[in-house]
């Protein structure tokens, strides 16, 4: 009776249930293990934000919709501006030049029409000209007498390069009936038997080394390629009818030039002409250190990254773009780092630009993920800080807290590998492999990650923090990261009551100062609330902003030419235009502060820069000091200047 109670009873009962149940099998409970640890979630960190507006009125509410609907402005003109680029000539548009590659005269009706004859037996299938004849006569062909030689001439050296065709007559008697993306696929064929260029690509330096050969024309390499184009004009003396050009395979692979090749006529990619494994593509020790990360490295990545570097050589922009939007559509968490890396140290602004934005986007799950977290946390001081100035990384202001403080102790990690012993790096005795101990981190070495992060830091915007008092926010405190902030005077609602709003920085920002984070998870908070405030309530949409344009005030901007010399008045006029009529498209004076306003700007001039291709230091574009008066900024006296008044936003 008493066997039951006993601590017997119980373990053999325990093993017997154990037994017959047929989900645990012969396994014992005591070994079983549960985890209570729960994951933070999204829902977590809205929570806060839900507890801060709950009892918000309906006018509070609508204060900060406007702030994140201007926000969200901001993010899509950010968004235009990073997918701008400058214009890559089409094949059409580099054939204009083929002019100076002729090697064949047409005599018409006393005018000397000067042509390349590959192209133009290529293109004009009626016509038949003996090879071993440099000079030949239209007037033997008794069809074409009936037309116009400044219309034949007109069609032979540009209409046939352009498909800009005046004279559908014409281009049926010439027999030039396909479209020339068509004809330039099957001259690109027989080149490669026939073609009068040959490029040579040579490993090493020694004269003795394997040469590798690839036939094509002259008149497609030197039109794509303004390179090829230099070194063809100067063999052009010699009157060669078969040219020839070696290049070193340091600087154009042989794995690649078929492909190189190929897009010269097409414009296109051809992956199947590409290196099949990564042994291949061996020497690009940065490429593919960039797309293993532990794992099977990304072929396609790292080839893509390589050719961007040949079409640089090689001048052909269309193909350094082609190649670009491979490497932006497949960036991922693991990756993305090294890119943006990448792309900066390559001069490559549009890859490390969406790199950036990739980081923005995803920052939470980089910066905690147990995969892409070591990358996140190679991430340079510089770049840090800019994400930490990012109106619109995607993270709260607790979670950026602790990615900050994760990055200075990897920081402080480094400092202190550098300072190890050579005996002792790389053993299982060094920092890298062991970690801080408690006693390093509660030790003098700890007081090094305050100075650290403290550019971090300045960025961080504690007041926008929640829940307020969280413990990370304490600790960061206490460990002097963050400084202590005074109570602002715009806390103070009504001045004659002092009434005191401890949420006033999120309805009223100062004019110049960043403000909220723009978080996409708390504007949507933010409009689900307002909606069951009111459930008539329908958020803003593009019409009705529209119709308010006629009441806010004109905006007015002033321009400077800084280089007149480099930059031509004509050229400067056209982008003064194009800011101009942009300016007024986004409808500037309708953001309420100026931080918005001066943002909003800097992205128009930026993205018609780009456009131009004008660098952003030739021209300032900023607001004239009328507009400054009317958003509260005091202007200064007409025989003053304020120190900084002329930077370029």
């Amino acid at each position: 009776m008493g066997g039951g109670s006993s601590h017997v009873g119980h373990e053999s009962l325990s093993q017997k249930s154990a037994t017959n149940s047929p989900k645990l099998g012969a396994k014992s409970p005591r070994r079983l293990k549960f985890s209570f640890k729960r994951k933070t979630s999204e829902r977590d960190q809205i929570r806060p934000f839900e507890e801060l507006i709950r009892y918000w009125p309906s006018s509070d509410i609508d204060l900060l919709l406007a702030e994140f609907e201007a926000d969200l402005k901001l993010l899509e003109l950010q968004n235009q501006c990073d997918s701008t680029r400058k214009a890559a000539k089409s094949i059409a548009k580099d054939l204009e030049v083929a002019a100076k590659f002729e090697d064949l005269n047409l005599i018409f009706k006393t005018r000397s029409i000067s042509c390349n004859r590959r192209f133009l037996l290529q293109r004009c299938k009626n016509l038949k000209i003996p090879e071993e004849l440099s000079i030949f006569s239209l007037d033997e062909i008794g069809k074409f007498q009936k037309l116009q030689p400044e219309d034949v001439e007109n069609f032979l050296k540009f209409q046939i390069y352009t498909e800009k065709f005046g004279n559908s007559r014409i281009s049926e008697e010439f027999g030039c009936q396909k479209r020339l993306e068509e004809d330039l696929r099957e001259m690109q064929k027989l080149d490669l038997k026939n073609g009068d260029l040959v490029i040579q690509v040579v490993e090493g330096k020694s004269p003795n080394s394997d040469t590798f050969s690839i036939r094509c024309s002259s008149l497609v390499a030197a039109a794509r390629s303004p390179i090829i184009r230099s070194l063809l004009l100067r063999k052009s003396v010699q009157k060669e009818k078969e040219k020839t050009i070696v290049f070193s395979d340091l600087i154009f692979p042989k794995v690649f030039a078929p492909l190189f090749v190929l897009f010269l006529y097409t414009d296109r990619l051809d992956w199947s002409l590409a290196p099949k494994s990564d042994d291949s593509i061996s020497s690009l020790s940065l490429a593919k250190a960039i797309t293993t990360n532990g794992k099977s490295p990304d072929l396609q990545l790292a080839r893509a990254l390589k050719i961007i570097e040949i079409a640089r050589f090689f001048e052909v922009e269309k193909l350094v773009q082609a190649c670009e939007d491979v490497v932006i559509r497949n960036l991922s968490p693991d990756n993305v780092v090294q890119i943006l890396q990448w792309g900066r140290t390559n001069n490559s602004k549009y890859i490390s630009t969406h790199a950036f934005r990739f980081i923005e986007r995803e920052f939470s799950r980089i910066a905690t993920s147990s995969s892409s977290s070591p990358n996140f946390l190679e991430l340079s001081s510089q770049e840090m800080e800019e994400l930490t100035k990012s109106q619109f990384c995607q993270c709260t202001e607790l979670e950026m807290l602790n990615a900050c403080c994760r990055w200075g102790e990897f920081a402080l990690l480094r400092k202190l590998e550098e300072r190890e012993p050579n005996l002792v790096a790389d053993t299982c005795h060094s920092i890298s492999r062991r970690g801080l101990k408690k006693s390093e981190k509660s030790g003098e070495e700890l007081k090094v990650i305050p100075e650290i992060l403290k550019p971090l830091a300045e960025n961080i915007r504690k007041d926008y923090a929640l829940p307020p008092f969280h413990q990370d926010l304490t600790d960061a405190y206490n460990k002097g990261i963050l400084e202590q902030s005074p109570m602002g005077q715009d806390l103070v609602v009504c001045a004659s009551t002092s009434e005191i709003n401890p949420d006033a920085h999120w309805l009223k920002p100062e004019q110049s100062s960043a403000g909220p984070r723009y978080y996409r998870s708390y504007h949507t908070t933010l409009i689900k609330h307002r909606t069951l405030k009111d459930p008539s309530w329908t958020p803003p949409t593009t019409s009705s902003e529209s119709e308010d344009v006629f009441v806010a005030p004109e905006i007015h901007l002033e321009f400077q030419n800084i280089y007149p010399d480099i930059l031509e008045d004509s050229l400067f006029i056209e982008a003064r235009n194009r800011i101009e009529k942009r300016a007024k498209l986004a409808n500037l004076a309708n953001f309420g502060r100026v931080f918005h306003r001066k943002m909003a700007l800097e992205m128009i001039t930026r993205q018609t820069l780009i456009e131009m291709n004008i660098a952003e230091e030739c021209i300032s574009c900023r607001f004239s000091s009328e507009n400054l008066e009317n958003s509260g900024i005091p202007t200064p006296p007409p025989d003053v200047v304020l120190p900084g008044s002329c930077d370029i936003f």
